[in-house]
């Protein structure tokens, strides 16, 4: 078995050169973060991971898949060569997609490059020459162009079924209605931008109409290869530069990552969408400590990309946002130069101080109070007290009002917008952890812990009766482990949860100091008292018929009423005798 041959100190230790004995476990620098003090920790004995400032952990297929951004079947691969563990593939199929994907890519790549420059049909490349795209940046990108033809991919590079099933699922081409075995293109009369993973293998590509199509620009759709939110247009050529710089500036376009790149600002990167994503932060978190995102003079998607750069709290990198006096960064580059372009970038404003910003400057149109309402709503959120008295200060200046009317007002602000709704009682339960989530919750940690008690747990519960979705899918996962091998390893739990509450809940368990003297009596009290408060819960119940009963027929509710007090008290008993 794999993870039986691994000794994950000595694997992590490749990415974290930092890691050293402490104790009985290992600690080091985290590679998923930036700090200066160590806060990552490996342990030996339990075969996990886990960072105290970042909270990333788990065992060691979630470390090769996050720092190599693999896919969890590609990580357990990664592993097995580390170690010199042959697998067999079951996934051979899919990795046969995953390959055909990038040669149909790359084959449709070369076919639409070789193409803008090709006479007599020069469409393409007068266009692209006339945006002020040079020759050496038409190569270095591979910009190709796709012909106003039905058929031009699919008649040119189109060989068999097989190849034009994997050129419709990359997008490439569609299926016509007319008749069996006939494609069309989907790129037509289009500049089209090849997309490249960080590796250099083409994933996608991005077509920019230059007809009168009224779809600017069509992009692939998502595929074994190509998942949006993952992907940066221009990372594998901006990686080195942006680690070097410290920076990446993040712009909205194709044509505005080359043509920085063309006036030697190459730590450019744009996603591919109007707003960054989270996975698109931690990627550039990888290189540097500092986002710079840009925006065009008359940026459409500026708000909605200023809101997603909410998520950058959960990370370590600096987030700024910088907005060009006029133009997008390419005519701005091309019309004031490099110099000028990389003063805006310098002067780049934390999110906070950008959106204060964009406040005042509509001032004169809204008034004072609207003004000081809006601006009430980016320091509400604000985490830090010390940081929001800041910028208290600092809008009882630009606003030129009392200090202290202004923190009055934003308390009476925060009152208002506290206050909570009227809620109902099944609302209030949802929102609390009650008894049973919390009972079902301590079991996890004991058998995880304690993994002998896990026989025990397979017979005494049902999982499909567990409210709680967090327990119901862990001890899930559990039982599906027991059932299968017995012996099973209790670190493997993590193969199944790469992220979300699971994987935090999990990280928690297997991370605190955790022991009981008698784990077999922790586990009888916990079982008992659930079966004690399931007998309560039956009791209101039948107490609750019998107040709504007429009179005469709330007999049958009194027998059961005291059968199961007797029940209670036989159990109350066991538990006194068994733990006082």
């Amino acid at each position: 078995m794999i993870r039986d041959k691994v000794v994950i100190q000595d694997v992590i230790k490749r990415y974290v050169p930092s890691l050293k004995k402490k104790g009985k476990n290992y600690i080091g620098l985290c590679p998923f973060h930036r700090e200066k003090t160590p806060s990552f920790s490996v342990s030996p004995e339990k075969q996990i991971f886990y960072c105290f400032g970042c909270h990333t952990g788990g065992n060691i297929f979630n470390f090769i898949s996050k720092i190599e951004r693999l896919e969890f079947p590609e990580s357990v691969k990664f592993v097995a060569d580390l170690v010199g563990v042959a697998i067999r593939d079951e996934k051979k199929g899919d990795s046969a997609i995953i390959e055909a994907l990038h040669r149909l890519n790359r084959a449709a790549m070369d076919h639409y490059h070789a193409h803008i420059a090709t006479p007599p049909d020069k469409k393409g490349l007068s266009y692209i020459t006339a945006r002020g795209i040079s020759m050496k940046s038409i190569e270095d990108f591979m910009i190709g162009y796709a012909p106003d033809s039905w058929d031009f991919l699919s008649a040119g590079i189109i060989k068999s079924k097989r190849d034009a099933d994997i050129a419709e699922s990359a997008g490439l081409i569609k299926q016509s209605q007319k008749g069996a075995r006939r494609y069309y293109d989907v790129f037509r009369n289009r500049i089209m931008f090849p997309i490249f993973d960080i590796n250099g293998k083409v994933i996608a590509f991005g077509g920019r109409t230059i007809g009168d199509d009224p779809r600017k620009y069509l992009n692939s759709p998502e595929s074994n290869v190509f998942k949006k939110r993952n992907v940066l247009y221009g990372l594998d050529r901006a990686r080195d530069a942006i680690r070097e710089m410290d920076r990446a500036i993040v712009v909205e376009g194709y044509l505005d990552v080359i043509g920085c790149h063309q006036a030697a600002i190459r730590n450019v990167v744009a996603p591919l969408g109007t707003a960054i994503t989270a996975e698109q932060i931690k990627l550039l978190g990888h290189y540097c400590n500092e986002i710079v995102y840009l925006f065009d003079a008359d940026s459409a998607g500026m708000k909605a990309a200023v809101r997603s750069l909410d998520i950058s709290e959960d990370t370590n990198v600096r987030i700024k946002i910088g907005m060009l006096p006029e133009g997008d960064p390419f005519d701005y580059i091309t019309l004031k130069g490099p110099r000028e372009f990389m003063a805006v970038v310098d002067k780049a404003l934390k999110p906070v101080d950008f959106r204060i910003d964009r406040i005042m400057d509509n001032y004169e149109n809204i008034g004072r109070v609207n003004t000081l309402l809006q601006l009430f709503g980016v320091i509400r959120d604000i985490k830090l007290e010390t940081e929001r008295g800041v910028y208290l200060k600092k809008i009882s200046s630009l606003l030129d009002v009392d200090e202290n009317s202004v923190r009055a007002d934003f308390r009476n602000y925060l009152n208002r917008q506290e206050t909570p709704p009227a809620r109902s009682a099944q609302a209030v339960k949802s929102e609390q952890a009650d008894f049973l989530t919390r009972s079902y919750r301590d079991l996890i940690k004991l058998v995880c812990n304690y993994p002998e008690l896990i026989e025990k747990a397979v017979i005494d519960y049902n999982i499909n009766e567990i409210a709680d979705g967090l327990s119901r899918n862990i001890l899930k996962k559990i039982t599906e482990l027991y059932q299968s091998d017995p012996q099973f390893s209790i670190d493997k739990i993590f193969d199944f949860f790469s992220s979300g509450p699971e994987m935090d809940f999990l990280n928690q368990v297997f991370n605190s100091e955790y022991s009981v003297v008698n784990p077999g009596a922790a586990y009888t009290e916990i079982y008992i008292n659930m079966k004690v408060r399931e007998i309560d819960d039956k009791i209101d119940k039948y107490a609750g018929l019998i107040k709504s009963s007429p009179d005469g027929n709330s007999h049958q509710y009194i027998t059961e009423i005291e059968v199961l007090r007797r029940e209670k008290e036989k159990l109350s008993s066991y538990i006194y005798n068994k733990f006082m």
